[in-house]
């Protein structure tokens, strides 16, 4: 069984990758050939912290992977990784594990493609201005996409730890992007900036104020999973014209926003204009017009990493370099 690392993930599979693997696994899911139960949380009593576990098998593809992701908000005070995880890849026609895939900058790159996908299809066409409100590693992923995706020219941060907004800053600028980074005072600083906004946070409280929003601005909340987190309020839901979710399944579960809102009668299910694949496939329209304020909600689903664990194995395997191995 191989072992594949961060590095040779980075070395084969780029963003571009991901959101194109992302959308053919959106057509297997309304295809009905994906099989991903809602994933097992286990709570940390003495922390904040999580472990999930994520199963899933896509028939045709013949890969399933189970994958491991803890997620420890206390780490960085240690000098560790907030995130960490791991992908046992298994070929379905013998049972074979084929590899465990080192998956913490993989999931970043899968979440961040997942909302590449929903800005491709929601954002205006003419988007020039990105905000992320919440600068921790899903940070990353979520810069990324979007660049990929839109004509991106200047960047807002935002994070309650002001520090971490600026480190963020100082690795973009190195990165060679050639666009503005400014890292704004409040979040309803960077909101009001934004075309495309990027909550990628671990809240309880909503971090903006709706009326903060530009008429016309597309909302990609990636950053709560569990019920009992929040980072936009009923007064959002209220204004959308459109929202957008990974499953329904899944965040009926665990989509903190609209669990809470439902349960207090601010919100109903019947609002979810679809799930993210019916975009995709074109069952359903996206943006109508550059008024609409839209919405993609997402808590993560296994198959995500199923197909795009599949095609690093199988570019890492193709890579001459690996030969060795």
């Amino acid at each position: 069984m191989q072992y594949i690392t961060q590095h040779e993930i980075q070395s084969v599979y780029s963003m571009d990758d991901c959101i194109g693997d992302l959308k053919e696994g959106f057509r297997l899911y309304l295809e009905n050939k994906t099989h991903a139960p809602v994933r097992t949380v286990l709570h940390h009593s003495h922390s904040e912290a999580n472990t999930l576990f994520m199963p899933s098998y896509i028939e045709g593809l013949e890969y399933e992977t189970v994958k491991v992701v803890s997620i420890f908000p206390n780490n960085p005070e240690a000098g560790i990784r907030t995130l960490q995880s791991v992908i046992l890849l298994t070929e379905t026609e013998n049972g074979h594990h084929l590899a465990t895939i080192e998956a913490s900058g993989l999931t970043v790159m899968r979440t961040g493609a997942g909302a590449g996908v929903a800005t491709e299809y929601l954002a205006k066409k003419n988007a020039r201005k990105l905000s992320i409100l919440g600068c921790g590693a899903q940070s990353r992923g979520q810069l990324q996409a979007v660049l990929a995706v839109r004509p991106i020219e200047r960047v807002f941060l935002w994070n309650r730890t002001k520090e971490k907004a600026f480190t963020f800053k100082e690795e973009i600028q190195q990165s060679g992007w050639q666009g503005e980074v400014i890292v704004c005072e409040t979040a309803n600083k960077a909101a009001s900036e934004a075309d495309v906004l990027c909550l990628s946070s671990k809240s309880q409280e909503a971090l903006f104020d709706v009326d903060a929003l530009q008429p016309g601005a597309h909302i990609n909340a990636i950053g709560s999973y569990r019920p009992d987190l929040k980072e936009f309020g009923a007064d959002t839901l209220e204004q959308l014209d459109q929202l957008w979710v990974d499953t329904l399944e899944g965040t009926q579960h665990e989509a903190g926003e609209l669990i809470q809102a439902a349960n207090q009668g601010a919100w109903s299910w019947d609002k979810v204009n679809g799930e993210l694949a019916e975009l995709v496939t074109g069952d359903k329209p996206g943006r109508l017009n550059d008024k609409e304020m839209t919405l993609y909600k997402s808590v993560g689903v296994a198959y995500m990493d199923t197909i795009t664990a599949a095609r690093v194995y199988e570019k890492v395997t193709k890579n001459p370099a690996n030969k060795h191995k």
